[in-house]
């Protein structure tokens, strides 16, 4: 049971947690990739969250066992292993853009062809759910919360106690964050009907996902060298 001095001492920790948490949430490399993922896939609302879900989860356990092992044990993060996390996080994302790129324009020859045969469209639904879930995932996975660390390191007198509570408002706080803007997104992009995005669709959207994957790298190395 959580005495009132034991909640006392954690309320601070715990706000400050949430804070960090939503904040880093919010984002955009956090739900944006998932929106447009399934824009392009077709996925239902239901799929993408559970999608989002699941790579919500990988980030969160990630940035956990990091938390861990640096309270715990007093690991610390080197600037060559978080250097490889930056690098799998962008690359997976740019790998998966220009996948939709490369998909598009093989497809492309038939999108101007003037039959009305159903092939003429067919490019639209080649890509592989696999690519795509796989990307996501380990966009997330690999890019953890290092902005969460501190805070486990500053709750250290805390105790096992401290550390599962701040746990848990690291998990609710991200993932209620995630699926927040993600709805938000996806909802307001469904109502776009634009026959020029429809076209180029893939052509848009792996190009979008080429210049985040760059910001993402961009904004996380330059993080790990300040």
């Amino acid at each position: 049971m959580v005495n009132s001095m034991d909640f006392q001492h954690l309320l601070p920790f715990g706000i400050t947690g949430l804070t960090v948490a939503v904040l880093h949430a919010a984002m955009p490399t956090h739900w944006l990739p998932f929106v447009l993922a399934a824009k392009a896939q077709k996925w239902t609302y239901k799929k993408v969250l559970t999608i989002l879900s699941i790579a919500g989860l990988g980030h969160v356990m990630t940035t956990t066992l990091l938390g861990a092992a640096i309270v715990w044990f007093g690991i610390r993060v080197t600037e060559s292993l978080g250097q490889i996390f930056i690098v799998v996080a962008s690359l997976s994302i740019f790998l998966f853009g220009l996948y939709y790129i490369v998909q598009y324009f093989r497809g492309h020859r038939h999108s101007h062809c003037r039959h009305d045969h159903p092939h003429v469209h067919d490019y639209n639904k080649t890509a592989k759910d696999g690519w795509a879930i796989l990307s996501l995932l380990a966009l997330l996975t690999f890019s953890p919360c290092e902005s969460f660390l501190p805070v486990y390191m500053s709750a250290w007198n805390t105790g096992w106690h401290g550390f599962f509570v701040l746990s848990g408002v690291l998990a609710i706080g991200t993932l209620l964050s995630m699926i927040l803007f993600t709805s938000i997104a996806f909802f307001s992009l469904k109502q776009i009907r634009l026959q020029f995005l429809e076209n180029h669709e893939k052509l848009i959207i792996g190009t979008i996902l080429i210049i985040l994957s760059l910001i993402v790298f961009a904004m996380e190395s330059t993080h790990h060298h300040g």
